[in-house]
């Protein structure tokens, strides 16, 4: 089998259907879809197990408590028979020829990850330029005519910014299974937010390489609708980034790379702290502004400096990114 593709579930009814419609219409068709349903309170469950009941190639695990996506991504990984292994949360996308895509140019290349651009999709402004009409495409992660790389330790160690525009974090990759196997990568079942990049960061310090390619071939739904100002539906919902969580998961990869004398990652993740503490403060101001405790969350900010710098720049990139939502094309049609 030449490839497995894993779909952590979790309160995603509205949107599973499109999901997993996605990974069924691949141009790769030798592959296999994991439905892990983490303890869903809606019709999430049900739904997987019907979709299931039309394409025998998808399998759904109900998991009995809710663990959060990196436990269910490592139960499913377990499990996992293909060549190749690929992730797909439940409100996001794929293009027909991205596994078969990513996974060429992976093994043209000898490296054992491949990622790619990724589509921005506001769920909340119901445009119809999305794949299958839902959402609208804001933007792409970076510039599609960027030439295709590759990243390993030294470029995610230089690269690595949550504050920026792009960051690495958000890479949706593809990675060879005998890779994970023979170094026993895992997700950090600790981690509820930033575990796709902590992911990312175990694999090149173990040695991986990645290819990256410019084309956009992932539809990534935001939590948060930045020209909509509207959450989304699906998952834990509202206010869901938690940078508490992220910056005690980040402590323990300080822990690790120190003990490992990793001075470089060492000093990044220390770098990563700083910004989500900073994001902690910004969004304790966020919720007393959305509460109407305009003083409050005024006095958050005015206490916490590192949230200025972070304040102007998300201003001036909310301004940014309207703009170009009137200027960016939709992304193709299935």
């Amino acid at each position: 089998m030449r490839a497995s593709v894993l779909v952590p579930l979790y309160n995603s009814a509205s949107t599973l259907e499109r999901c997993l419609a996605s990974a069924c219409a691949q141009t790769l068709s030798d592959i296999e879809i994991l439905v892990a349903d983490d303890a869903s309170t809606d019709a999430s469950a049900a739904l997987a197990e019907r979709l299931a009941d039309i394409d025998p190639r998808i399998r759904v695990l109900r998991l009995p408590a809710n663990g959060g996506k990196p436990r269910a991504m490592n139960i499913m990984t377990a499990q996992a028979k293909g060549d190749w292994i690929a992730v797909l949360d439940a409100d996001d996308a794929y293009e027909p020829a991205r596994l078969e895509r990513l996974i060429g140019r992976a093994e043209a290349l000898g490296v054992d990850m491949a990622a790619d651009n990724l589509f921005y999709v506001d769920a909340g402004v119901p445009s119809g330029t999305a794949p299958d009409g839902f959402g609208t495409v804001l933007r792409t992660a970076f510039d599609p005519a960027s030439p295709e790389r590759i990243i390993g330790r030294e470029e995610l160690v230089a690269g690595a910014d949550s504050f920026g525009e792009f960051d690495y974090g958000i890479l949706k990759p593809v990675v060879r299974r005998a890779f994970v196997q023979a170094n026993g990568l895992a997700y950090h079942e600790a981690s509820r937010l930033a575990e796709d990049f902590t992911y990312l960061l175990t694999y090149v310090v173990a040695g991986g390489r990645c290819v990256l390619v410019g084309e956009p071939l992932y539809a990534w739904t935001m939590p948060f609708g930045t020209v909509s100002r509207r959450w989304t539906e699906t998952g834990a919902g509202a206010w869901r980034y938690d940078y508490r969580g992220a910056l005690l998961a980040n402590a323990h990869f300080i822990a690790d790379m120190r003990a490992r004398g990793q001075t470089d990652v060492v000093a990044m993740l220390q770098r990563r702290a700083g910004q989500y503490t900073a994001m902690i403060h910004y969004i304790d101001a966020q919720k007393h502004a959305a509460g109407r405790a305009y003083l409050a969350a005024l006095g958050t900010i005015a206490r916490h400096p590192s949230t200025w710098r972070l304040l102007a720049r998300r201003v001036y990139g909310r301004a940014a990114r309207v703009f170009r939502a009137r200027r960016l094309p939709g992304a193709p049609g299935r």
